[in-house]
C-alpha cells in the first residue's frame, strides 16, 4: 500500500505490514507540507495559501447550503484563470462557472446542487470532519463565449476541515477524464 501527502499528492513511502498491493492508497502529511503547517503559526493564511504550490481555496458554509469562497490561492486563481477579486465572498459554483449555478434559484438552491460532487465533499467535510481525498468529478460549464452552450470538465478535489472552513484542493483538472486517478 502506498502512503502519499493529503496536501501535496507526493508518495511519501510504502505502509508496513499492510499487506495490501500498491494500488491501494492510504494518506498522510509529508515533511514538507508539515513543515509549511508549522510555518502557518503565526502567519496569515493568505500567505500561507500562496506558499503552496497546489490550487487551494477555503470555504465556508453558511445556512447548510450556501458555500462561498473565503480564500483562494495563487494556484487557484491561476489554474481557473481569475482574479482574487473574482473568487473572494463569491459562491462555489460561480468561481467554477458551474452553468446549474445560472438558473433562477442559483448556486446551493438548485434541483441539480444536491448531486454535485464537489458540494457533497465539502459538506461531508463541514459536517463529519472526514478528509475526502481524490474525489472524482464532473462539472457542467456555462460557456461565457458561446452563451447558448456548454462544456464539461473533471477534476478531482480533496477536501480536509480547517478550523471553520473546509480547505478544497484541486488535484486535477481538464477537459478528458484521467484512465486512472493521478499520482
Amino acid at each position: 500500500m502506498k502512503v502519499v501527502c493529503a496536501w501535496c499528492a507526493r508518495e511519501i513511502g510504502k505502509a508496513k505490514n499492510s499487506g495490501l498491493p500498491d494500488t491501494e492508497i492510504s494518506h498522510g502529511i509529508c515533511e514538507q507540507c508539515a513543515d509549511n503547517l508549522s510555518f502557518q503559526k503565526g502567519v496569515p493564511i493568505q500567505s500561507y495559501l500562496d506558499s503552496m504550490m497546489l490550487p487551494v481555496m477555503m470555504v465556508g458554509v453558511y445556512a447548510d447550503q450556501y458555500l462561498i469562497v473565503k480564500i483562494a490561492n495563487k494556484a487557484a486563481c491561476t489554474l481557473l484563470g481569475k482574479e482574487p477579486r473574482d473568487m473572494v465572498q463569491h459562491l462555489l459554483g460561480n468561481v467554477f462557472e458551474c452553468s446549474h449555478a445560472r438558473l433562477p434559484e442559483g448556486c446551493g438552491r438548485t434541483i441539480h446542487c444536491s448531486g454535485c460532487t464537489i458540494r457533497r465533499a465539502v459538506m461531508k467535510t463541514y459536517t463529519s470532519g472526514e478528509t475526502q481525498s481524490r474525489v472524482p468529478a464532473t462539472l457542467k460549464r456555462f460557456n461565457a463565449v458561446q452563451a447558448s452552450s456548454s462544456s464539461s470538465i473533471s477534476l478531482y478535489v480533496t477536501t480536509t476541515m480547517g478550523e471553520d472552513m473546509v480547505a478544497l484542493r484541486i488535484d486535477w483538472l481538464g477537459t478528458e477524464p484521467p484512465s486512472a486517478a493521478p499520482d
